[in-house]
């Protein structure tokens, strides 16, 4: 049975739903083509249709007919095509495929394209392709790539073959769909060919000690990938202009091997620019060996930038890591292969990227003014996804920070006898060692002169009449349960009352604004004029944004400055009559301007816990937008 093409699938479908004979030129203006081409598509169909169970005629002077000359074969084709139709146009749906799609399909063509074999291939109207294209030119303008367009010939791109790769393996890696490499609509990554150029990469690192990460994994082997393809088609990469490979010799033998290796499976020869380009990947995977790690000194480049990053972390957010060997350490032997995949724009993807903006919005702000230090060295944007990793190493020196500095200073304070001040002090150390750091154990008559500025605590076996200035915890010598439970229950007692963050003069209800900008502008002015901001204020706050959107999802953005620079955290909250484009696919209609104090951590980890809380509930968002006065809102909000 001859497979018929997506277009007589539509011109089948359109005859079979008309009982009269219908015209080349109607069915031509359903489809979008000419006239001339319905005629010969149908001439075609007619030589081999009567497998399907139909016949077509053409009636003179009125067009063509259906008559059918089998009715099972004939439905069973029908059920056929409109499922196949319905499956297509499912897998299409979503706009984002369809963008990776063209993007997949313009980056491979060695030819022009015409837009109508897409709306044939993804069942799409042109307007819809229209828009799509849109995010396509946005993309390849990313990589200085142009779409050309020739009346008669089609669609298609042109720019330098290095950055054709890249932007094809960024798009494919950058959007967490691994399905989409599967979807057989857009397989075009030779999954066998693909298994085993990963397995010569783990051999051969492995066989050279290089310690490479899976995604770093995945990143290369799409790289070795694709380029065989384009080799395949006779598409050469020009050798990369600024790569100072010679200064990497041990990358260019492990860069060679695996080549060679490739070269033996798919009998295709790779030019030297290749190998620069595999040298490249090595260069951005690569980690340092251990020994040469802590010795990391002034004058090296990545420890210049860490120091930049501890003065800049301390200076605006008041974090102080420079103490902390272990942050130190994991952010060296991050950074230099990170500056790597910067300079020569590489791709690395981070799965955890939303996650780690949702669960560690603090770090994730530390992990922004620290990205500056990169940004100002390399003279290069640092992208989100790098931001994303940082931010997972000041994530975790907060919580050490936290941990460390989350003990309380007891004083233990005993009738007498050193033996049961000792019991008491291993039965509390035992019980609260996480939470409490014994600074000594005294007796009664030496508390009057005893320097309590440091301690948090005293817990004491008898009772104390005078006031000390520092809470007291009278317990049995044998600490027996109320003690323990009050002990308990001063340790997780909030000792900072809760703040309110809201103010009347700062809620900004119902706005009709059109943009992101408009609405930043907007709030950023009311501040100004209330006199709590300095004029340049909007622009510390678009400079954020323009860093990483600041959409949450659940219709919510949270913008804020680059550098706190308030006297006081508060919220300036704004919400819209209709939701607007904030960044890429992402609707906003509840708006919340951070003003964060500066210098100041305990405020940012606190306001963000409590914002979460806030914008991670659906009912609570939507009552929000709903609302119609300040006091409805600050109700929903405390």
């Amino acid at each position: 049975m001859t497979k018929l093409s997506t277009r007589q699938k539509d011109i089948l479908l359109l005859l079979s739903k008309s009982k009269k004979p219908v015209t080349s030129e109607w069915i031509a203006k359903e489809l979008g083509v000419s006239d001339r081409t319905i005629r010969n598509e149908i001439k075609q169909m007619q030589q081999n249709i009567e497998s399907k169970g139909i016949l077509i005629e053409s009636i003179r002077g009125k067009g063509y007919v259906l008559k059918i000359v089998n009715a099972e074969l004939f439905s069973k084709t029908l059920y056929q095509i409109s499922t196949e139709e319905n499956n297509i146009a499912a897998e299409f749906a979503d706009q984002d495929t369809r963008v990776l799609y063209i993007l997949r399909r313009l980056l491979l063509e060695k030819d022009f394209i015409k837009l109508e074999s897409f709306t044939d291939e993804m069942f799409i109207s042109m307007s819809t392709l229209h828009n799509d294209l849109k995010r396509v030119k946005e993309i390849l303008n990313k990589y200085n790539l142009k779409l050309i367009n020739r009346p008669h010939y089609g669609s298609r791109v042109e720019g330098d073959e290095y950055m054709k790769r890249l932007c094809l393996s960024n798009s494919l890696l950058s959007r967490n769909k691994e399905a989409l490499l599967k979807g057989d609509s857009l397989h075009f990554i030779d999954q066998e060919l693909f298994k085993r150029i990963k397995e010569v990469i783990i051999q051969t690192v492995n066989k050279y000690k290089i310690e490479i990460s899976d995604i770093s994994l995945e990143n290369l082997a799409t790289h070795i990938v694709i380029a065989c393809k384009r080799i395949e088609e006779g598409f050469v990469i020009k050798k990369l202009s600024d790569v100072l490979v010679d200064e990497y010799p041990f990358e260019k033998i492990v860069a060679n091997e695996i080549i060679k290796k490739v070269e033996e499976m798919t009998h295709l020869t790779f030019p030297d620019a290749e190998i620069d380009y595999i040298i490249v990947h090595l260069l951005g995977t690569k980690l340092l060996h251990q020994k040469g790690l802590m010795e990391f000194i002034e004058f090296d480049e990545v420890g210049s930038i860490i120091n930049c990053m501890l003065k800049r972390l301390k200076s605006e957010l008041n974090w102080d890591f420079s103490q902390d060997r272990e942050f130190i350490q994991a952010l060296t032997l991050h950074i230099r292969p990170a500056m790597n995949r910067l300079r020569y724009k590489m791709n690395i993807r981070n799965p955890l990227l939303n996650d780690i903006k949702k669960k560690y919005p603090a770090a994730f702000e530390g992990a922004i003014i620290a990205s500056k230090c990169i940004e100002e060295y390399l003279q290069i944007e640092v992208v989100e996804h790098e931001i994303g990793y940082i931010a997972l190493h000041i994530g975790v020196a907060l919580e050490r920070m936290k941990l460390n500095k989350k003990k309380k200073k007891v004083l233990i304070v005993c009738a007498s006898g050193v033996g049961s001040a000792k019991l008491l002090y291993y039965r509390l150390k035992n019980l609260f060692d996480q939470e409490i750091e014994i600074m000594d154990t005294i007796n009664y008559y030496n508390l009057s002169s005893y320097d309590l500025s440091s301690i948090d605590l005293v817990i004491s076996t008898v009772p104390i009449k005078e006031n000390l200035g520092v809470p007291v915890q009278v317990v049995n010598i044998f600490l027996e349960d109320k003690d323990i439970n009050a002990i308990k229950n001063f340790l997780s007692m909030n000792q900072i009352e809760e703040v309110t963050y809201l103010h009347p003069s700062r809620i900004f209800l119902q706005q009709d604004l059109q943009d992101k900008e408009s609405v930043i502008r907007f709030l950023c002015d009311e501040l100004y004029k209330q006199k709590l901001v300095p004029k340049d204020y909007v622009n510390l706050v678009l400079e954020r944004e323009s860093m990483a959107p600041t959409c949450f999802g659940n219709l919510v953005a949270v913008p804020h400055p680059i550098t706190p620079v308030t006297d006081e955290t508060f919220w300036t909250i704004c919400t819209l009559k209709h939701p607007i484009r904030w960044h890429e696919q992402q609707m906003v209609q509840f708006i919340c301007l951070l003003n964060i104090k500066k210098g100041s951590q305990t405020d940012l980890d606190r306001m963000y816990q409590k914002l979460i809380s806030i914008i991670e509930n659906k009912s609570i968002v939507q009552k929000v937008i709903k609302s119609k006065t300040v006091d409805e809102l600050i109700e929903l909000l405390m």
